[in-house]
């Protein structure tokens, strides 16, 4: 993302960018080792000619896509096709030219669908989608590409995408489950008592901020 921002809003030239990220990862990454980093720098300055930068506030999912994935009637492989269907999206408002196709490896795309399962698991839920001729792999060998086959735009717009940290919630949201934003840091998390306000990790650096807070204010009764 640096790369990019250095390539196409400061015009710096490709030899003066490769020292910027140098210098970026000598004052952020305390174990950097520019000899071990050289070639992953480089690449990274050479990738960022082709990736312009964008801002997307979000997608729209329309009514025909949505019905399509609860016609699977199965809770996992939904929010697997629903997964695969916003990543697809974004991907082409990133890139006009992407014709529906996703790149991310199986870790990311099954964690963000918040599915836990084995890699044998994994392809297994692939292939069932591809026989209902959802999805599509790329032809070439050994490209892991999925194409997604049931996007449409001409439906209505039904139900708009922003965060794309928790989609696999942001379908059981949709279909009426207990989710909630943190009112923290947004992201979704399970509200089964109807009270939660917080996600685990805030929850947790909240708790121990007003554990500070009592200790403070204790050795100042003391004190006094």
């Amino acid at each position: 993302m640096y790369a990019r921002y250095l390539y196409h809003e400061t015009g710096l030239r490709k030899g003066d960018i490769v020292k910027k990220l140098d210098e970026f990862m000598q004052s952020c990454y305390p174990k950097y080792n520019p000899t071990d980093w050289n070639s992953r720098i480089e690449k990274y300055m050479l990738k960022a000619e082709k990736f312009p930068l964008c801002e997307c506030n979000g997608i729209w999912i329309n009514e025909k896509e949505l019905k399509t994935i609860e016609e699977i009637d199965n809770k996992v492989l939904e929010r697997l096709a629903f997964t695969l269907l916003c990543l697809a999206k974004f991907r082409n408002f990133r890139n006009p030219n992407n014709n529906n196709w996703v790149s991310y490896s199986n870790g990311e795309i099954y964690n963000l669908a918040c599915i836990n399962t084995t890699a044998f698991d994994k392809d297994l839920k692939y292939n069932q989608l591809e026989e209902l001729k959802l999805i599509e792999y790329a032809k070439k060998i050994n490209n892991l590409n999925i194409q997604v086959l049931f996007i449409d735009n001409e439906s209505k717009n039904k139900l708009f995408i922003s965060d794309f940290r928790k989609l696999g919630y942001e379908w059981r949201l949709y279909k009426g489950e207990k989710y909630v934003r943190c009112a923290n840091c947004g992201i979704l998390t399970k509200n089964t008592n109807g009270k939660r306000r917080y996600c685990k990790d805030c929850a947790n650096v909240n708790k121990k901020k007003m554990d500070r807070i009592r200790m403070q204010n204790l050795r100042k009764s003391r004190i006094c």
